[in-house]
């Protein structure tokens, strides 16, 4: 009786084994979504510009997409946007099943071999985001290294305090544990080598992928202000054999130089930035497969990229953007400048002004405007976290400015309003000491 039982209960667990697998086989298969509908274009003559980052050092190793932005250039317009595309997002491969998006390149060469790893990547692009894609340009870790050195370094101000693990010394082993240290980024204007901007935009300790792309972002316009500054585009067939030598592109001089008009006279102010956001166009979720992935939120993806590529109306592309003029009066150095940059982002003009004023510890804002209807003002004020008592209404119908920013000392701790963990007061002492000891 006993071993009749036992034989019961043995099948009985088969069955509920058998049960499971079939279960788990059913978990693995991803439903695939249906093609987007393809972003409208308009009459408008649209160029797109995908910026493809290779995380690897092998120029015979594909890797996995580390970074994509697409840049679109609105000839007609004389407007350019570039939007990035979190690497985690999931999506359906054309051809093969439902992956991360930075998996598509690398699937793409091995399966298909050289040249498959692009066309399966610009059909994801389409197929999963609607969006036509003309040119790209790839560039793996050893060609951004060689970029950013060719121009001498960028100089990026940094919002957010940014705390990771960092390879002591780059000449150091990178599978050694004990060559990496923890090292803090504090808020401020930072001078970045190749070594520190790779860091810079690969972090992730206390950040998100969402917020990769935006520093990423920050590499390509702090890259595009130098390139301006250094007069390089005055140079362009020189400046043309150094990317050559360092990206992978199917745009050819000619095709840059088309372009060039439009260069010429795009400052960083004039060109509008993108991302994904949490809860909007992404929310978190987990495949079948265990992987944390990004899922699409397709009007809202829809949503943003017309937003991109061809808004609604012309005021949203070259929209009348208010000047502001920024004052250090923190005593703590460059952070006018962070000020200056976020500003710039949001879409308003920034001058950074040398004035002697007494040291404030807040921030505090002069409108010269007066104006209620359509005025930023609400919006400066949370951007900037300024008390109705730091805000000063002066109406000047014969201003230099719009408004003017006296940038306190509080901003330094208060500047971070993105997806960023902020290290506390203990782990900035520790690092503090750290570094006094090294």
């Amino acid at each position: 009786m006993i071993r009749l039982r036992l034989i019961f209960m043995l099948l009985l667990m088969l069955l509920g084994m058998a049960q499971v697998r079939a279960q788990d086989a059913t978990r693995v298969a991803e439903p695939i979504p249906e093609a987007m509908p393809l972003i409208d274009e308009g009459d408008q003559d649209i160029i797109n510009i995908l910026l493809i980052g290779a995380a690897t050092n092998n120029a015979n190793n594909p890797g996995l997409t580390d970074s994509l932005m697409v840049i679109s250039v609105n000839r007609t317009a004389g407007a350019v946007a570039v939007v990035s595309i979190p690497r985690d997002l999931f999506v359906y491969l054309p051809g093969l099943d439902m992956q991360k998006i930075n998996t598509a390149y690398l699937y793409g060469e091995n399966k298909f071999g050289e040249g498959g790893g692009l066309k399966l990547l610009t059909e994801t692009i389409h197929y999963n985001l609607g969006l036509n894609i003309d040119y790209y340009a790839r560039v793996n870790f050893t060609g951004f290294n060689n970029i950013i050195d060719a121009v001498g370094g960028i100089d990026i101000t940094v919002d957010c305090v940014i705390r990771d693990w960092k390879l002591k010394s780059p000449e150091l082993d990178k599978q050694v544990e004990a060559n990496y240290e923890i090292f803090t980024m504090g808020v401020g204007r930072w001078h970045m080598n190749s070594e520190l901007a790779l860091w810079y935009v690969r972090s992730r300790k206390t950040s998100s992928d969402l917020d990769r792309g935006r520093r990423q972002q920050d590499v390509l316009r702090a890259l595009w202000r130098k390139i301006r500054v250094s007069n390089l585009l005055e140079t362009l067939p020189q400046t043309w054999e150094t990317l050559a030598r360092n990206v992978s592109t199917n745009l050819t001089l000619t095709d840059v130089i088309g372009m060039l008009p439009l260069a010429l006279q795009l400052d960083t102010s004039d060109i509008r930035y993108f991302t994904f956001r949490q809860k909007h166009e992404v929310r978190n979720s987990v495949s079948a497969a265990g992987q944390s992935v990004l899922l699409p939120q397709r009007e809202a993806i829809t949503s943003l990229l017309q937003e991109v590529v061809l808004p609604p109306n012309s005021s949203q592309i070259n929209p009348y953007r208010p000047t502001i003029a920024i004052i250090n009066a923190s005593e703590v150095p460059t952070l006018d400048l962070v000020a200056a940059d976020r500003l710039e982002l949001e879409g308003f003009r920034t001058i950074v002004v040398q004035e002697n004023t007494q040291y404030r510890q807040y921030n505090h804002l002069v409108d010269y405007t007066g104006a209620t209807k359509g005025s930023p003002l609400e919006r400066l004020q949370k951007m900037l976290r300024i008390t109705d008592e730091g805000i000063e209404i002066t109406p000047d119908a014969n201003r230099d400015y719009d408004f003017k920013l006296y940038v306190g000392a509080m901003y330094q701790y208060w500047s971070c309003t993105r997806d960023v963990i902020q290290p506390t007061a203990e782990q900035l002492q520790a690092d503090l000491e750290a570094a006094g000891d090294s």
